[in-house]
């Protein structure tokens, strides 16, 4: 699998190499790669894609970037991505214009990241930080990864104090898998903003995420929200109706001395949507350097609400009528309660200043009867189990 991802990207950097030698100063190619192995100590249960055998095919992947300077406010750059995750699409990941008419001011126009939370923008990278699996409680929950539209962004120093503000308005559309169901979500008028305070080794960080109407097709459950409709039951499916306001929040801080760091972040989620939880997860993070390797100890959690629907349809009246409860019963359970906690343990060794290399090992406690994160197989499984994993990570 990661031959054929390495191979194409080779003869297309091949190519561009060319380019690059009859406009230099003008087009800059990077990029950055990663191989990571897992295994899940269960049969009984999936979780991020990873099983009871060593995988490859979960979190590997590469991607170039390319950077055009136009004059010295105007850019323009692009990021290509193979990712070997079944889940996720390869392609272009970014694409976007730049006006930066200072060194304190810019506007970002086109593909855009979300800047959420802390990594968001190098999620992708994870040279950039220092697990292999940043914590998933919030890293693989929070809304729309990516918009199209555009973002101003502005750096004021005070002092020793240096404050960065954002601001962003899109939309955003992408196709999402759930157990197997597919589920195609758009947002028209999405927008938020981002501010980050920083003094020597301190960072404080705010962000939100506000999507006035959430838009959703399942094609799976169409027809039977049409049976509803037409048996009378018009509030039962209206309360299946994806069609809604969501939003977050997120709080954030960082302390680093160089010798040892701490850091976390706090992340709510909200919904109007009858069917979607309320959710609320934070993760606080230790490290400590010894020269080339960091050692670090990892506490995630999560808990979610989820606003089950009153099934009102009466029960033996008729063998319609009691198809029809126990599809509603099922489509109740179809929705993630995803409440764990979470202890990962990991290093870090930096034997190169762009190839690290990582090991970790993560016990993942949730909840029985909660999907807390896993594809269970078997439903005796108690939702607790131990991931290791190891990587090798790689920017050039």
């Amino acid at each position: 699998m990661i031959k054929l991802i390495v191979l194409p990207f080779t003869i297309a950097a091949a190519l561009l190499l060319s380019v690059v030698e009859s406009r230099a100063g003008e087009l800059e190619f990077s990029g950055f790669a990663r191989a990571v192995a897992g295994q899940l100590d269960t049969k009984k249960a999936t979780y991020e894609g990873y099983d009871d055998s060593i995988s490859f095919s979960e979190k590997s992947l590469i991607a170039l970037q390319a950077d055009y300077t136009y004059s010295s406010s105007f850019s323009a750059s692009a990021q290509l991505l193979l990712h070997t995750d079944d889940d996720r699409e390869s392609g272009i990941e970014w694409l976007y214009l730049t006006y930066a008419p200072s060194e304190s001011f810019q506007i970002n126009v086109g593909r855009l990241r979300t800047p959420f939370l802390k990594y968001s923008d190098v999620i992708d990278v994870g040279f950039a930080y220092p697990w292999i699996n940043a914590p998933q409680q919030l890293y693989s929950s929070y809304l729309f990864s990516q918009y199209e539209g555009g973002n101003a962004r502005l750096r004021r120093s005070f002092g020793n104090v240096v404050v960065d503000f954002e601001a962003y308005y899109g939309k955003y559309e992408d196709e999402l898998a759930s157990s197997g169901v597919n589920v195609d979500v758009a947002v028209d008028n999405m927008f938020g903003g981002v501010i980050e305070v920083n003094y020597g080794g301190l960072q404080l960080r705010t962000a939100t995420i506000n999507a006035p109407k959430v838009k959703t097709t399942i094609d799976e459950i169409a027809p039977f929200l049409q049976g509803l409709r037409a048996a009378g039951f018009d509030s039962i499916a209206e309360q299946f109706d994806i069609n809604d306001r969501a939003g977050s929040f997120l709080l954030g801080a960082s302390y680093d001395t160089l010798s040892w760091y701490v850091s976390g972040e706090w992340m709510k989620v909200s919904s109007d949507i009858d069917v979607l939880a309320n959710l609320e997860s934070f993760y606080v993070s230790y490290g400590y350097y010894l020269d080339e390797v960091l050692l670090h100890l990892t506490y995630a959690s999560s808990r979610q609400s989820l606003n089950t629907i009153d099934n009102v349809i009466p029960v033996g009246v008729s063998p319609e009528l009691d198809q029809l409860y126990f599809a509603v019963e099922q489509l109740n359970s179809f929705f993630p309660t995803d409440d764990l906690d979470t202890w990962t343990l990991g290093a870090r060794w930096d034997v190169k200043t762009n190839i690290a290399l990582k090991a970790e090992l993560s016990i993942l406690n949730g909840k029985e009867g909660r999907t807390s994160f896993y594809e269970v197989k078997d439903n005796a499984f108690d939702r607790n189990a131990t991931l290791y994993q190891v990587a090798v990570e790689w920017i050039f």
